[in-house]
């Protein structure tokens, strides 16, 4: 529940809610858009003309970044909309957002009403220098957690990896190739992978607490679909759904938030400044730090609060539906994964436990997850961007205060830049048996916003993905039509439910 994300509403019930709305409100402006100019001389983006009031909120009723790419195919790399007041320019030119996201004037969040939720904490809708002093911060642990031995018992981030990986495994074993809904053990192991980073907690397969932080973070996301035009309208906040979807967000991340403080007041109470266990106690160093040298920092014990949230919801998102993503697709394509199965047993073996050393001798295997990276667009949106004083973009005038979108579906689903995009090609990223990485590649966008857990995300994805498929063979249940490449939009692009079997590769 913690990231708020402008494709959230798509897919909701939100529609008739705004209709309702409309009928109380007096129609107080003409229509807006097509290009004006400003008082210099550059024109506004272009963009569809809106209704006054409410923008173009009413015309978006599901699946955002289809509309999106559909308008950009009408009116350009960079066009504006308004949805209620607020005027969102999207982009769907790589180079554009490369530009643009490096710069300080773009690296603003978009002031909403949800976010005032957050009281400004936390790290991925905070702004100005909590934000820049946080992200750094968060970056350089995850750095030190990955390049060095972490906590007393000189355990590395891979081995924390890989020991969740092999209880991963153990459990899909249990179901002796039976049908199973992989996404659950999925969670459970991505969960425990970013708790034993974050604060040195696992949870077992029955946990009671972790079913509970499980469903109020996937409840959050579900809630956004509903509440996220209060972003664009905060007048809709009193209508009877957006209250309650409202109310219901705010109880779930004080429940959440209650969870994460207690477990940091345990931290605090048996923390060793010279034995640091994990993000957590790193926080607390550097509090203590700023404390003696009497220094304004933003290392509050409500900012750690939330930035637990942020970094534990996020990181289970991302990794969860890309991995599943991954499942999908190969149980689709099962030529693609007998290749990457070939690689694994020439490089690694049957024996030896696939490891990140091995990553640059399998390039198909590499290629084979960016390929779903790209094709499964889990951030088929990235968070906005808001401009923190007027400039220019594209030759067009962007005001302050804009929201900037970035379509990053659009940009991989472009024929002009990839071959068949709807095809599921791992070799698009190979030339001459090497992978290759073109600039136009952002799945987890660019900049000085772009996901700063990247690096661990694509750890946690070939580690799981090659153990997985060293030891067992994949595939739909029988009589079962293999499951649909069509997501579900909510705070990310997640895949519909399905089953697969994991069949010991030895009996198959």
């Amino acid at each position: 529940m913690f990231i708020i994300s402008f494709d959230a509403f798509c897919g909701s019930a939100t529609t008739a809610t705004l209709v309702v709305f409309a009928a109380a409100l007096i129609v107080a402006r003409a229509l807006t858009g097509g290009p004006k100019k400003n008082k210099g001389s550059l024109p506004y983006p272009p963009g569809p003309r809106c209704l006054p009031i409410f923008g173009y909120l009413l015309s978006i009723k599901k699946n955002c970044h289809l509309k999106l790419t559909q308008l950009g195919k009408e009116f350009g790399a960079v066009y504006q909309i308004f949805l209620g007041s607020k005027r969102v320019v999207v982009v769907s030119d790589p180079q554009l957002i490369r530009h643009a996201f490096k710069q300080q004037v773009f690296s603003g969040r978009p002031d909403t009403g949800l976010n005032t939720l957050l009281e400004g904490y936390g790290i991925i809708n905070s702004g100005g220098a909590l934000w820049h002093e946080q992200r750094q911060f968060l970056h350089s642990v995850l750095r030190d957690f990955g390049a060095k031995n972490m906590g007393p018992n000189k355990i590395s981030l891979e081995n924390n990896i890989q020991t969740q990986v092999s209880e991963f495994l153990s459990t899909l074993g249990a179901t002796m190739g039976a049908a199973v809904h992989i996404r659950p053990h999925l969670a459970r192991a991505v969960s425990n992978v970013v708790g034993s980073i974050l604060m040195s907690v696992t949870f077992g397969q029955n946990d009671s607490g972790f079913k509970r932080l499980l469903y109020l973070i996937e409840e959050g996301f579900k809630l956004l679909t509903v509440a996220v035009p209060v972003n664009f309208m905060p007048a809709l906040r009193y209508m009877p759904l957006m209250r309650y979807a409202y109310r219901k967000i705010e109880s779930n991340r004080k429940e959440t938030a209650t969870y994460f403080a207690e477990v940091a007041e345990k931290h605090k109470k048996t923390l060793d400044p010279e034995r640091v266990r994990d993000f957590v106690d790193a926080f607390f160093v550097e509090q203590q730090k700023a404390k003696s040298l009497n220094k304004q920092t933003y290392f509050s014990d409500e900012q750690l609060h939330q930035v637990m949230g942020d970094v534990f919801s996020a990181g289970l998102e991302t990794v969860t539906s890309t991995l599943e993503w991954s499942v999908l697709f190969l149980v689709r394509h099962l030529d693609i994964q007998k290749r990457v199965q070939e690689e694994i047993d020439q490089v690694v073996g049957r024996d030896n436990k696939p490891e990140l050393k091995d990553l640059p001798y399998m390039p198909y295997t590499e290629a084979t997850i960016l390929e779903v990276l790209r094709r499964a667009n889990v951030v088929a949106l990235g968070n906005s961007h808001a401009t923190l004083e007027d400039t220019e973009l594209g030759g067009y005038f962007i005001p302050k205060d804009t929201h900037v979108l970035p379509n990053l579906w659009a940009i991989h689903m472009d024929p002009n830049l990839w071959d068949s995009p709807e095809e599921f090609r791992p070799e698009r990223f190979l030339v001459d048996g090497r992978v290759v990485k073109p600039s136009y590649f952002m799945p987890f966008s660019v900049g000085r916003r772009m996901c700063v857990g990247d690096s661990l995300t694509r750890m946690e994805v070939f580690l799981f993905l090659t153990n997985l498929l060293q030891k067992f063979d994949l595939r739909v249940p029988h009589g079962e039509e293999p499951p649909t490449v069509e997501g579900d939009t909510h705070a990310s692009m997640t895949a519909k439910p399905f089953q697969i079997c994991a069949v010991p590769r030895n009996k198959a």
